[in-house]
């Protein structure tokens, strides 16, 4: 069970790791940690359950989940079954569904959709569960790095205490507790994006057996939009776009910004067309970014808090629970082999490598989706099925970033094909100036609360 109080007294005996957040990351890490017989503590500026952006899970999300031991309360909580997504056109005329169950190398082929709130709470708990010490409602203040280790100030319930730790593990999200104040953030020029995005009720369903698959839009513009099933006739709905784009709509409240996007293309307009807005309608900015280091002699960035991408594959949460498992491993094997040994210094730069590799690959497809001249986009929506590419995208668009040496053959052709798409036409155009789902369509409304 999570804790909401904390004491006013410094700590006596050093944590072997602070955890600074609750989130998937910091509950992975501190779950990990906890299982390993280390003395981990949580601190959570938050109370959970609370509202978070980022519903839509990949499949090799569930490896992780099953490694920490919560899998089965998450298949308990009866979020809806993900088996794959449709990937549409902004006509709606071209769409191609993606089916998990056709790639390589993924432990699971179906996963969740989910409310993040109830989502990341079964998560926190989990960790409490396994050992780790968890404090919400309590705001990491400042931070002093040491040859010995962390001394954090953190305020509670009772006050402000000094918390000393081995190690500091980041799991702050974007808000970048220490990777802020050490100067380590690096915005990423080629993916300056705005989501706005809003929960409904009513959007068109899918047939039973789709129910819970998502469903992404590429936009003639710059960006994408998604339609995310939660359950209980619920759906989380967003568009992501450029900034200049976004600072050029008006009014200037997010509220009609969102229905004039949503309204503007026209395989969103129909399928919202009975839709009923019924949270409020929120913004996020900074949509992606790196770090320039993810680790240090005492501390490590896990999830967001290291660098964030530009979620148009689903890829934050996988993302996050692998940074967090990856982290303390490597601060088990560091505190085994003795901080500050030439062993700790190779785990933590090996730890740092794989983030970067990671981010890597998954960054080449965003990036990719962005600024390919709608080659890739075009690629992505055709049916057309030749020489396994298809497969091989499917494979790395459902988490697996080791796949074997043919997918990635074949991942490189596909790229090659996208480049190739913006000169001539490898299969029929449907994104660019001309097609029908071009921002500033006179299609109706959506609904509001």
């Amino acid at each position: 069970m999570t804790s909401g109080t904390s004491t006013s007294r410094a700590t006596e005996a050093p944590y072997d790791a602070l955890v600074v957040g609750g989130g998937p990351a910091g509950a992975a890490a501190a779950t990990s940690l906890a299982r390993r017989g280390r003395r981990v503590l949580v601190v959570e500026r938050a109370r959970f359950p609370r509202f978070h952006v980022g519903e839509s899970l990949i499949p090799e999300t569930n490896r992780y989940l099953a490694e920490m031991g919560v899998l089965e309360r998450i298949a308990e909580a009866a979020f809806p079954v993900k088996r794959g997504a449709f990937l549409m056109a902004p006509d709606g005329e071209s769409e191609r569904y993606v089916f998990f169950g056709d790639a390589e190398g993924v432990s699971q082929t179906t996963t969740f959709e989910v409310a993040r709130g109830r989502f990341d709470e079964i998560l926190l708990d989990h960790a409490a569960a396994s050992g780790a010490e968890v404090v919400q409602e309590c705001r990491a203040r400042e931070v002093e790095l040491a040859d010995d280790g962390v001394t954090v100030r953190v305020d509670g319930a009772d006050g402000e205490r000094a918390v000393r730790a081995r190690y500091l593990v980041d799991a702050s999200g974007r808000d970048g507790f220490l990777g802020k104040r050490l100067g380590l953030r690096v915005p990423d020029p080629e993916l300056r994006m705005i989501g706005v995005h809003a929960w409904f009720e009513g959007a068109a369903p899918l047939p039973p057996e789709h129910a819970g698959d998502l469903r992404l839009v590429s936009l003639d513009s710059e960006g994408w939009a998604w339609i995310i099933p939660l359950g209980d006739g619920v759906a989380s709905v967003g568009v992501v776009v450029s900034k200049e784009r976004w600072s050029a709509l008006t009014p200037a409240a997010p509220e009609p910004r969102l229905e004039a996007l949503l309204a503007s293309v026209p395989v969103l307009a129909r399928h919202l067309t009975a839709a009923r807005r019924v949270s409020d309608v929120r913004v996020d900015g900074d949509y992606s970014y790196g770090t320039r280091a993810y680790a240090g002699e005492r501390w490590l960035l896990a999830g967001d808090a290291g660098s964030f991408l530009d979620p148009v594959f689903s890829t934050g949460v996988l993302l996050a629970l692998a940074s967090g498992m990856q982290a303390a491993e490597t601060i088990d094997g560091a505190l085994a082999a003795g901080a500050g040994s030439r062993r700790a210094t190779r785990l933590l730069a090996g730890y740092e490598r794989e983030q970067r590799r990671v981010y890597r690959f998954f960054r080449r497809f965003v990036l990719g989706y962005y600024r390919d001249g709608f080659g890739l986009r075009d690629l992505l929506v055709s049916p057309t099925e030749v020489l396994g590419l298809a497969r091989a995208v499917v494979t790395a668009l459902s988490g697996n970033s080791r796949p074997r040496l043919l997918v990635r053959l074949r991942l490189e052709l596909f790229f090659f094909f996208a480049r190739v798409q913006r000169l001539f036409p490898v299969v029929p155009r449907v994104h660019g100036a001309g097609s029908t789902g071009s921002l500033g369509s006179d299609a109706g409304p959506v609904s509001a609360a």
